[in-house]
């Protein structure tokens, strides 16, 4: 394994992250701008598959099947797991928007 994971723009070849080919034509990414290139099916408004994407729960079905979610996901992603250890600032992120979403509920 690479001492650095991968970021969903690598995996996904979008062109969408700061400085990416596709930034002028539509837009910096959102997972890209907040850091969270390891969760980006927990944010809201990512373009996948050329589509924006609304909420996680608008998005799931989608995320679920993806290529990212199957490698980063914390509790059942190959390298999941990982993503906490090596990128804290970005955990932290994550568990501050799920926490988030669990108390609007």
């Amino acid at each position: 394994m690479n001492d650095k994971l991968q970021q969903c723009w690598e995996i996904m070849s979008c062109g969408r992250e700061k400085g990416g080919p596709k930034v002028l034509q539509f837009g910096e990414c959102i997972a890209s701008k907040e850091g969270l290139g390891h969760s980006c099916w927990a944010i809201a408004g990512t373009l996948c598959g050329g589509v924006v994407q609304g909420t996680f729960a608008q998005k799931e079905a989608n995320c679920i099947l993806c290529k990212v979610y199957k490698l980063y996901n914390r509790l059942s992603g190959t390298v999941g797991a990982k993503v906490p250890e090596m990128y804290p600032e970005e955990q932290r992120r994550y568990t501050t928007m799920l926490k988030a979403r669990v108390k609007r509920s």
